[in-house]
């Protein structure tokens, strides 16, 4: 028996690799650009309760975008 060599029980577990970063969509940055060309300083950037509504549009939209499942375009009521 050596008694110089470490044990298995004396080894740290090591951690599982974290999932890799997902990469962004690439229509995120499409419909970004769209939004800063046309909403910031239009009637509805006046009215909050439009911009919320408009903002909570672009968030679906983006989101539909990034659907591996296109169907998800469709209404989902």
């Amino acid at each position: 028996m050596n008694d110089t060599a470490p044990s298995r029980a004396a080894r740290p577990a090591l951690a599982p690799e974290p999932p890799p970063d997902p990469q962004p969509n690439p229509h995120d940055a499409l419909v970004e650009r769209w939004w800063a060309d046309h909403f910031p300083g239009s009637p509805v950037a006046a009215l909050t309760a439009a911009w919320n509504h408009a903002y909570a549009a672009k968030e679906d939209l983006k989101r539909r975008l990034s659907s591996p499942n296109r169907a998800s375009l469709k209404e989902e009521n």
